[in-house]
């Protein structure tokens, strides 16, 4: 069979999840190569204690996602079942609905870090010395402006997310780091190094893409979902905020879990041992993010599966994922075994990255991915509640228990703790999804 038989067999569903899912394997493909090169020349243009400063700064202001409270998650399923109902004034009134609710809570935010940052010192915050990182204040309240912008502004993803279109999506985020490496690449030209101006080029990015995208947008064939005023209705915050609030769970605990551990290690080892942590995590990443490509269609295709009753679809789409998980399991092992040849060719000589860092990181690399397979569907069919009470459980825990490990088995330790807290979930979500599915896992 050739590709465009491949990509025209199955149902509507189907054969849509299939085309996004080649649209955003070209698009990701592109957009891993640019995040390949965005490492060499920021380490070119920085040094490695400065960019280990940016990595752990910037996975901190990650935090400011979470504080949409899971709306866009939220807008995502609901926004999907009005489609599959077919209700496009339903469609603009959850867009709008939540567009308002998303810039109160910006300026909620802006206000907040108006009194902080003054007050903040962020050198005992990060671990780092004034002797060899200059404002670093005005660095952290900078990027934190232009990550508050895009709080809002990434909604847009979310509607594209809804659409059963993640290849969209997906295009934005290619876009916004190809601006990056193009800016740092200009400021290699121009400047000396600079972290102010590092982490102007990498926060201003993403912003400036969602901004260029809102005419395509809410252009023509989905301006039946152009955010208006007379459109916000506050009836709609309920069923909006029931479901939003427990993804902020497992946003929160989420982020609690990737952006501690750069704070953690910097705080134990230095900055500069958070460079090579997220070097390998970054040569590993290839495979969530390659997953993601394959399941992220799923999960608004699930929702839609789900509202129609079409289960038979759901087991069969889980079916297709897990046979996939016994690859990624291969190629891992394959990844860990050519690790020192690709680093090598990637960042020189001038980095070690040991080996037990990068077996570490492989093992967490398939628990994660694992787990978030399964939870992609169960998000898909809105089943959150267990999801959030097991990450906020896990996320409360993490903390003592990376300090813990990290002090008795140094940096390995927080990659240890990593793989622990991922486990429950990947447990959890696995047992859960057969319950639902209504079929045990050798029939799926």
């Amino acid at each position: 069979m050739n590709i465009l038989s491949i990509l025209s067999s199955g149902d509507e569903r189907t054969i849509k999840v299939k085309k996004n899912i080649l649209a955003s394997v070209l698009i990701k493909g592109i957009d891993f190569f640019v995040y390949l090169l965005l490492v060499p020349v920021t380490l070119g243009y920085l040094n490695q204690y400065e960019y280990g400063i940016w990595l752990t700064l910037s996975s901190i202001l990650m935090w400011i996602n979470s504080f949409d409270i899971g709306l866009g998650n939220g807008l995502r399923n609901k926004l999907s079942e009005a489609l599959a109902q077919n209700d496009k004034k339903l469609c603009k009134s959850y867009v709008s609905t939540t567009l308002f609710m998303l810039c109160i809570l910006m300026l909620i935010l802006m206000i907040i870090g108006g009194f902080l940052f003054p007050i903040l010192d962020w050198y005992s915050i990060l671990g780092a010395s004034p002797d060899k990182v200059q404002r670093l204040n005005q660095v952290a309240f900078i990027s934190f402006s232009l990550f508050c912008l895009n709080f809002v502004l990434k909604f847009i993803g979310s509607i594209y997310l809804a659409l059963q279109l993640p290849a969209i999506n997906n295009l934005f985020i290619c876009l916004g780091h190809t601006l990056s490496l193009l800016l740092i690449f200009l400021l290699t030209k121009c400047t000396e190094g600079s972290l102010l101006y590092v982490a102007v080029a990498y926060s201003i990015a993403p912003p400036l893409i969602y901004l260029l995208s809102i005419p395509f947008t809410f252009g023509k064939k989905y301006g039946f979902m152009s955010p208006s005023i007379k459109s916000v209705k506050m009836k709609y915050l309920n069923s909006l905020f029931s479901m939003s609030l427990q993804f902020f769970v497992i946003q929160l605990g989420g982020l609690l879990l990737f952006s501690t551990a750069n704070l953690i290690i910097s705080h134990l080892f230095g900055p500069e041992s958070v460079t090579p942590y997220n070097i390998s995590y970054r040569f590993f990443s290839l495979v969530p993010v390659a997953m993601t490509l394959v399941i992220s269609p799923m999960w608004s295709a699930t929702t839609d599966a789900y509202v129609r009753g079409d289960m038979d679809w759901i087991r069969k789409a889980m079916k297709r994922v897990h046979q996939i998980l016994m690859g990624v399991l291969a190629l891992l092992v394959m990844m860990v075994l050519i690790s020192p040849f690709v680093y090598k060719v990637w960042i020189g000589d001038g980095l070690i990255i040991p080996f037990g860092m990068t077996i570490y990181m492989a093992i967490y690399i398939y628990i994660l991915v694992w787990s978030l397979s399964y939870s992609n569907f169960l998000n898909g069919m809105g089943k959150l509640r267990i999801q959030a009470i097991n990450t906020l459980i896990v996320g409360l825990l993490f903390v003592p228990v990376c300090f813990f490990l990290g002090r008795h088995f140094d940096i390995y330790g927080v990659v240890l703790a990593l793989c622990l807290a991922n486990l429950s979930g990947a447990v959890i979500n696995t047992i859960q999804f057969y319950n639902i599915a209504g079929s045990n896992f050798q029939k799926i």
